[in-house]
């Protein structure tokens, strides 16, 4: 948090009589200061408290804030002397005076004017204000921020608790606490009391600057400004979050939510969106050029109230007329609302579908539908625009909500209270939060495709607040497999429920540990120093462990301290055993490679990677990049070390750093647990249960670099063929059902398999809007046919065809759907069960090109492959043994790590690839990450180079539906020829 939100700080406020939840005053009623006589207590703080007291010698009512004795620093007198200094050289009706600074009992006392009224948060907290109102208190503020501009002096903490409205809306600004003196601005100049790179304000109300702990001028304080301004108006800040790091994304990187009261003036809404820019270049330059314009916007709504007057008197002249057509003017409308719908809404929400612009047909669609309830055309317009979810909460009855990635922190939209069961989401990517009152919120990133997260139903259970651990958010437990390229295969753990740290232990944090003697105290390195094979006494292990200045601390660290301005950036430099010892200090451990994948959401990389810290030179404040589960920068800016062995005295250390490609998010990396490198980081975990011993088990790293591996010769592929070699044999092909649509006929077919007396399961789908012969694409679709009992229908991508006029072939390959047979997953395994399953999958496509080409309806010189991940994953070895095909289309593929027998393994078939071929992925795919996975799958392809195209999207598994359609629809028309239409 912030240093600036320091409390809550109390004010000179003067409520009718002290609250009854007020905590009992530190000094009582009739204690003597100096010559001042405290009344009673007003306000407090975290660090201060602000009384009514009496000034004996001149007889006056003043307000004294006192530092608690508990907590008077040398740096908080220091501040608070530093604020009296800073208030007391303005002069200005608008801002509260100071009288004094005074000294007296041991405790420090700023004397100020006692201000009759009521803080802006309370006004607030009974609603938005007019605009007319708002214009009116946000111009005394800035006039009250030109005069301490003018002098040199910033506030750095303008919010509504900062602001006094008094008797008469006269309106004051409080607490200097938090400002600076600008340089140039007299001698006190230079001397404020935090330095550049250190974050001060309140959170919810700091500019971007502020928030990055960068340069701050009087813009600073306009964005603040307009950050009151707009919660005056609209009644909510423009930028909120479950959580700072939320809070923090949405300041940096969300347009504040447009003003929907119909009341705002257009000129006020330019005002407030000025002042919210996110670069200070664009605000308005002063304090005085806002004032100046917000008085244009005054003058305008005074000539408006005006006008408006007129109208009304006019207005009642009409009223009789008037009341004789609504009747008919009410039919006439709904009619007119009928039409709307059917005429307009209808092909629009068709379009906006087609277009893939869910969010707005779903709008669309809900609208329309409130007109034509029953429409069906309307109804299947909102399933398609998006998807059904069922959530649960422990304890019932928290409100779930939801903002689109990228929206402003302020536009949550709610969705319903547990238990809530089939709502409907608009297709999109989201954060989702779920929360009840006196609960920790649960956060998550959830995608247009919840599919990715493995399951449609959710349930949380939340914690109570008060037991919540500070800076940590719960993830939910569950059976969890890794989404780590080369690791998928390994067995799934049930994971209990568990904390982890919001964001990278930071320079601060560490700092305390260091300050602590944590490098001294034997029992925080509980781990045995293994070093190239030799154990490590003590004092030699020690030795590691020290800054470049031979102090202990991490590499990167000078003179036991870490650089100036970087208390909020993790702590790098630090090596495996050191982040141990620091989990232990604080009674937490690190996260096995299960708990951290979980947490992460690796499997929505592409909406987490394109946000964070890897580009970078160096490391940034933590907070701003948001991942899983409400933590922030687990994608780049520090790699983070995990608690399981990857190898001979190697730890796991995931999520990549700064400096590195974007893919290293998601790369299993493992490192000698000694290595310091300067964007070596971490983060810890707690975990209430016991954790299964396969989650914190030594996990062997996969180890494939595709660019030193060779295909095997000629001759020992000849005799690979050979194993994949079948006789033609009678196909007994039957046709067993018929079902037809307005787009296509679907034939479920059978014939037999060449081999174990099966039977190959296909469906075919033959367009109705083309002429036979057809070109004919053969699908070998993803791995969900492994987890189904029976098949499903066409993926979306496979109705692309008989769509636009090509006849599609769907294989039911062994092993998926109703063929299923044991087969676990589609990762390779050194195993003849996997190999024999490869070979059936290559004669399951043979015999279907057998039986097409007995079929007169289909063109079998021009028959094409397209292979969706899994498919596209196994195409080399299809393509390679089959002839018949003439281009091929693949999408979401790669090299798989997982080794297998060599006669199954891809690298040895690729080569030998030589068709016209269409290679489509995701730059953040977690199955088949691109630098180690596509690349040399790309690299390896033997088709010639004008015969081969590659296509590289900003996207993680699933690719963007419109693009691989015109791609596809482009390749097949360049390489099969132009469909015939009828």
């Amino acid at each position: 948090m912030a240093e600036g939100d320091l409390s809550q700080e109390p004010t000179a406020a003067s409520p009718a009589g002290r609250a009854p939840d007020l905590p009992a005053p530190s000094l009582p009623a009739g204690t003597h200061l100096a010559q001042f006589e405290v009344q009673e207590l007003l306000g407090r703080g975290g660090f201060g408290e602000v009384y009514r007291a009496r000034d004996t010698r001149l007889d006056r009512t003043v307000a004294l804030k006192v530092l608690r004795l508990e907590v008077a620093t040398d740096e908080l007198r220091e501040r608070l002397r530093r604020e009296a200094v800073a208030a007391s050289a303005l002069n200005h009706p608008g801002i509260c005076a100071v009288h004094d600074l005074v000294e007296a009992g041991g405790r420090l006392l700023i004397v100020m004017e006692m201000v009759e009224g009521q803080r802006l948060t309370d006004v607030l907290s009974r609603g938005p204000l007019p605009p007319s109102e708002a214009v009116e208190v946000t111009l005394a503020i800035a006039a009250a921020l030109d005069e301490a501009h003018r002098v040199g002096i910033l506030h750095r903490d303008v919010k509504p608790a900062n602001v006094m409205v008094g008797p008469g809306g006269h309106v004051k600004v409080l607490d200097f606490g938090l400002a600076k003196r600008t340089a140039g601005s007299g001698a006190a100049a230079g001397t404020e009391l935090t330095r550049e790179g250190t974050t001060v304000g309140t959170l919810s109300y700091m500019s971007p600057e502020q928030l990055l702990a960068g340069h701050v001028d009087e813009r600073s304080d306009l964005f603040s400004l307009g950050v009151v301004l707009y919660e005056m108006v609209a009644g909510r800040r423009p930028f909120e979050g479950s959580s700072a790091v939320a809070t923090g994304d949405a300041i940096l990187h969300s347009p504040p939510p447009p003003l929907e009261t119909p009341a705002v003036p257009e000129r006020l809404d330019a005002v407030v969106r000025r002042l919210l820019e996110k670069d200070p270049a664009r605000r308005f330059a002063s304090a005085r050029e806002l004032i100046e314009e917000l008085r244009k916007v005054a003058a305008d709504a005074a000539r408006h109230a005006r006008w408006h007057r007129r109208r009304r008197a006019l207005a009642l002249g009409a009223a009789a007329a008037l009341a004789v057509a609504v009747a008919g003017g009410w039919r006439w409308h709904r009619a007119s609302r009928s039409r709307w719908a059917r005429e307009t809404a209808r092909p629009e929400i068709a379009r906006l579908i087609a277009d893939e612009e869910f969010t707005k047909a779903a709008a669309l669609a809900s609208e329309a539908r409130a007109v034509l309830p029953g429409d069906t055309a309307l109804d299947q317009f909102w399933k398609d625009a998006t998807f059904e979810v069922s959530f649960d909460s422990v304890p019932p009855g928290a409100d779930v909500s939801y903002r689109l990635l990228g929206a402003g922190s302020g536009a949550w939209e709610r969705l319903g209270r547990t238990p809530l069961t089939k709502a409907r989401m608009p297709k999109a990517h989201y954060f989702l939060r779920i929360e009840k009152p006196g609960f920790r919120a649960v956060e998550q990133i959830w995608p247009a495709n919840p599919w990715l997260l493995g399951a449609t139903d959710v349930k949380v259970r939340l914690e109570e607040e008060v037991r919540a651990p500070v800076g940590m958010v719960r993830v939910d437990g569950g059976v969890t497999g890794l989404r780590i390229p080369g690791l998928q295969a390994l067995p799934r753990v049930a994971l209990p429920d568990y904390w982890i740290d919001q964001h990278e232990v930071t320079n601060g944090e560490y700092a305390r540990f260091v300050e602590a003697g944590g490098y001294e105290k034997r029992d925080l390195w509980a781990e045995p120093f293994v070093r190239d094979g030799r154990r490590l006494d003590w004092d030699e292990a020690m030795a590691a462990f020290r800054d470049s200045t031979g102090r202990p601390g991490p590499a990167t660290w000078e003179l036991g301290r870490f650089p100036d301005g970087q208390s909020s950036h993790p702590v790098v430099g630090v090596s495996w055993y050191e982040a141990a010892a620091y989990a232990r200090f604080v009674a937490k451990g690190l996260p096995s490679i299960y708990h951290w994948s979980r947490a992460a959401q690796a499997g929505v990389s592409h909406l987490i990677v394109p946000g964070s810290n890897f580009g970078a030179a160096g490391t940034v404040p933590v907070g701003g990049a948001p991942s899983g589960f409400g933590t922030s920068e687990m994608a780049g800016n520090a790699k983070e070390w995990c608690w399981n062995e990857a190898g001979r005295n190697k730890r796991y250390i995931l999520g990549g750093g700064f400096g590195e490609p974007t893919y290293m998010f998601n790369e299993p990396d493992g490192q000698s647990a000694w290595e310091r490198r300067a964007n070596f980081g971490f983060r810890c975990a707690r975990l209430d249960a016991p954790p299964p011993a396969a989650a914190m088990a030594r996990i062997e790293p996969p180890s494939r670099d595709f660019e030193k591996e060779k295909p095997v010769s000629d001759e020992v592929f000849r005799a690979f063929k050979g194993l994949y070699a079948y006789d033609r044999t009678e196909l007994d092909a039957r046709v067993e059902e018929v079902e037809t649509t307005d787009e296509w006929t679907r034939e479920r077919v059978s014939f037999s398999a060449a081999y174990g007396g099966e039977r190959v399961i296909a469906h075919l789908y033959l367009p109705r809007n083309a002429s036979p012969p057809f070109q004919t694409v053969v699908l070998f679709p993803g791995s969900g046919g492994m987890y189904a009992e029976r098949y499903l229908g066409l993926v979306e991508l496979g109705t692309l065809f008989p769509r636009t006029g090509r006849a599609l072939l769907e294989p039911i390959f062994k092993g998926t759907f109703e063929r299923r047979d044991g087969l676990k997953y589609d990762y390779p395994e050194p195993t003849a069960f996997w190999r024999d399953h490869v070979i059936a999958w290559s004669k399951d496509i043979g015999r279907s090109l057998d039986y097409l080409e007995t079929r007169p309806d289909i063109d079998r010189s021009r028959l094409a492959y397209m292979g969706q991940s899994w498919g596209a994953a196994m195409a080399p070895i299809m393509l390679a043994l089959e002839e018949r095909f003439r281009a091929a289309v693949l999408t979401s593929g790669g090299l798989q790590l997982q080794r297998t027998l060599p006669e199954a393994e891809a690298i040895n078939f690729i080569t030998r690839v030589r068709l016209p071929t269409l290679v489509l992925g995701g730059r953040y795919d977690h199955f088949f990450p691109e630098a180690p996975t596509q690349r040399p799958f790309r690299q390896l392809l033997g088709t010639a180079a004008k015969d081969k195209r590659f296509v590289l999207y900003d996207v993680g598994h699933t690719l963007p539906r419109k693009e691989v359609a015109r791609e596809s629809i482009d390749w097949l028309d360049h390489y099969l020829g132009p469909v015939r239409h009828q």
